[in-house]
């Protein structure tokens, strides 16, 4: 039977929601095949790292051996429950396979979007998804060789190796779960935060924002960098600024890249 007896309006509504039902349907399906990509690689990282999860161990043990022999006191880490050990070992391995997990996952979110992109548009885009795992790897260099060694030097501080008489003295005795789960979280926490300026920059291209929009926002960004500073970072001022000062700069340079933007479109439609 045929659509002859339709009104050809209504006729051709049903075909165009059969065409858009279809068009989600395999944005979903891609999306899902996309996702399952980056679950499979993750898994396949956390099988092959897991072996080296001592070596992890070592590359993360350093700044705090380093603070630890600069500030005297106890040279060692412990962990107290029975099981403590095996689960850091898992904590590991899948932390360095999300870290080694990132760029790839940000080359299936690229080959998802692009598609849907003109070709001006993937020459916008393609540098700005090259830039994010980069930018995540400088978030996680910043925390281990420049927050660390100031922070630990910080919360070191506290010790006291040199006791009166009659008392006992207060040494720190690291265990080896937190002080993994604190410094993980750290590198995590910053190399999301270095994404500000990614995510500034499609807002911008997107139209959602403008390069005057940031500036007429900065005094509050300021306030809110500084209170995520203080969030992340452990509770002295020089940690919060040496995570408060990279966000500011990235911020302007998010602010200049738009207004370079916006300049050379302007000049495209004159």
């Amino acid at each position: 039977m045929t659509n002859d007896f339709l009104p050809p309006d209504l006729s051709d509504n049903e075909t165009e929601n059969e065409q858009s039902v279809m068009t989600w349907t395999g944005h979903l399906t891609e999306l899902r095949a996309r996702l399952l990509k980056i679950l499979l690689f993750f898994a396949l990282l956390f099988l092959v790292l897991y072996p080296c999860a001592g070596r992890i161990l070592d590359v993360l043990m350093y700044p705090l051996a380093q603070a630890m022999e600069k500030t005297g006191g106890s040279q060692r880490v412990i962990f107290t429950g029975l099981a403590e050990g095996f689960l850091t070992h898992l904590k590991l391995a899948a932390f360095g396979a999300a870290v080694l997990c990132f760029p790839f996952a940000a080359f299936q979110v690229w080959r998802f979007v692009a598609p849907g992109l003109y070709p001006n548009e993937r020459k916008f885009v393609s540098p700005i998804f090259i830039s994010s795992p980069v930018l995540f790897v400088c978030g996680g260099l910043f925390v281990f060789f420049v927050l660390t060694p100031i922070a630990f030097k910080f919360l070191l501080s506290f010790q006291q190796l040199s006791a009166p008489e009659n008392t006992l003295p207060i040494v720190l005795e690291a265990r080896l779960s937190e002080y993994l789960s604190f410094l993980m979280s750290l590198i995590l926490a910053f190399g999301i935060s270095f994404q500000l300026p990614v995510v500034l920059v499609v807002l911008g291209r997107l139209g959602i924002i403008s390069a005057q929009n940031l500036k007429d926002f900065r005094r509050y960004a300021i306030v809110f960098i500084f209170i995520v500073a203080a969030v992340l970072t452990p509770p002295d001022v020089i940690s919060q600024f040496a995570l408060a000062l990279p966000l500011l700069l990235l911020y302007e340079s998010a602010v200049w890249y738009i207004q370079g933007l916006e300049k050379k479109t302007d000049r495209d439609y004159k």
